[in-house]
């Protein structure tokens, strides 16, 4: 059953990429964040001491599947949650990331609300 779950959480990836992420996906985002955790490659992330200040972000990381990113965010908690939440952002192209990255001037809270919030991931 593992295996099943585990196969259709891959073709969900690759429809995802396929698509042009309109179509409402069957598959949870927590199923998807843990499939792109687990399945896809490390690309880059932010170092936590960087975020340490930011209102905004607490984690940011980006994953590797083929042309584009899958970047995985968790936002400050709000002061009555016990965890943050986490979302994902499909087919974020890789001069976004390194915009957001390695841009000068803005907070990382505002750059990625630039370069990375519109690619929010259309899953349930």
């Amino acid at each position: 059953m593992r295996i099943i779950v585990r196969i259709s959480v891959c073709f969900a990836i690759v429809f995802l990429f396929q698509s042009s992420y309109t179509y409402t996906q069957n598959v949870s985002c927590e199923q998807l964040v843990r499939s792109v955790e687990s399945e896809t490659t490390f690309y880059d992330d932010i170092l936590w001491v960087n975020l340490v200040y930011s209102e905004f972000l607490e984690e940011v990381k980006a994953y590797q599947y083929k042309d584009g990113l899958f970047v995985i965010a968790k936002f400050k908690r709000e002061p009555t949650a016990i965890f943050g939440k986490k979302y994902i952002f499909c087919g974020v192209p890789p001069s976004n990331w390194n915009a957001f990255k390695n841009g000068i001037g803005d907070t990382y809270g505002k750059r990625f609300h630039k370069y990375i919030m519109d690619y929010l991931c259309n899953c349930n």
